[in-house]
């Protein structure tokens, strides 16, 4: 008897380190969890699947390519900056395809996710930036990546402020932003802020 509650004791402190594991993963993540699709899905995605990728139709809104006012080698450009200023080993820079391959490391269990992001032309002055965010170990992230491509977009927000995200069904608002207004190289201070890494 007492060999089989000493195992009981162990179970349930093993359930308990991996329940607190779980949760301090998804609450450090800081994910939107009151927008589409909703808890439950957000919840179930997050715990079933390690990759998270910018589509056009995905049914979260964090997750769609968002297209700026600007060409896509300067678009490209602010890309890079920022994924230096969240400190990811920038492993693949190629310029003429305007794709960037990096390592970023999770938050709680500081795990390496791999991630790629890319600029697309639409034009001469305007490019949509994709990433895509991978775990190389397990079979969920706890939103890890999601977060990975959220702190990437919020850091190219605070590079590049004045640069307008088109709206496909706004063109009045395209007409407003002003590629020429985007900093150039030299003019963005070489101390930005970003979201934290803890």
């Amino acid at each position: 008897m007492r060999f089989i509650s000493g195992l009981l004791q162990v179970v349930f402190f093993l359930a308990v380190v991996w329940a607190s594991l779980l949760a301090a993963g998804l609450i450090s993540n800081d994910l939107p969890w009151s927008d589409p699709p909703g808890m439950g899905t957000r919840l179930l995605t997050y715990l079933s699947t390690n990759t998270a990728e910018t589509t056009p139709d995905s049914a979260f809104p964090e997750l769609r390519p968002r297209t700026y006012a600007a060409p896509a080698a300067l678009m490209f450009d602010v890309a890079r900056r920022a994924a230096e200023a969240l400190h990811w080993k920038l492993n693949t820079v190629e310029s003429e395809e305007r794709k960037i391959e990096a390592v970023a490391t999770t938050r709680v269990i500081k795990f390496k996710d791999d991630v790629t992001i890319w600029v697309e032309a639409d034009g001469e002055e305007r490019s949509t930036l994709f990433a895509r965010s991978a775990s190389r170990v397990g079979k969920w992230d706890l939103g890890a990546n999601t977060r990975h491509i959220m702190d990437l977009f919020e850091t190219v927000d605070i590079i590049a402020p004045v640069t307008a995200v088109v709206d496909e069904e706004d063109t009045a608002e395209e007409s407003q932003a002003s590629p020429e207004a985007m900093p150039t190289e030299s003019d963005t201070p070489s101390t930005t802020e970003a979201p934290s890494q803890e």
